[in-house]
């Protein structure tokens, strides 16, 4: 887990601060494709590095029946999940690197109250 306060302002003020900034950023896909949660369900995340690791600011999550479940310091949980609080790995997390116009057209998709 990232070692911020677990105070929701102090959470929100965290993840607004990395995606406001000018870090570079790199988007990642993972694809349940073993059914550990969802099988076929996907989720895209845009990182930015923060003291050595690579913090989820935005997160998408496509479930395999429909729908979509956008996450970012706006709106960081709902009752279908949440922005991620462990960092992207991708040496040992089952992700691929994927062009941001491939994030931004997907998370641009969505109609503005998901």
């Amino acid at each position: 887990m990232i070692g911020i306060s677990g105070r929701v302002d102090d959470v929100v003020a965290f993840y607004r601060a990395l995606e406001e900034s000018d870090r570079p950023r790199t988007c990642f896909e993972f694809v349940d494709a073993e059914g550990w949660v969802d099988e076929g369900a996907r989720a895209l995340y845009e990182t930015v590095e923060h003291e050595g690791e690579l913090i989820a600011i935005r997160q998408i999550e496509l479930p395999s029946a429909g729908g979509m479940h956008r996450y970012s310091w706006r709106l960081l949980e709902d009752p279908y999940g949440g922005l991620t609080d462990e960092p992207i790995d991708p040496h040992d997390d089952p992700v691929k690197p994927i062009p941001r116009e491939m994030f931004e057209a997907v998370w641009n998709s969505a109609s503005p109250d998901s």
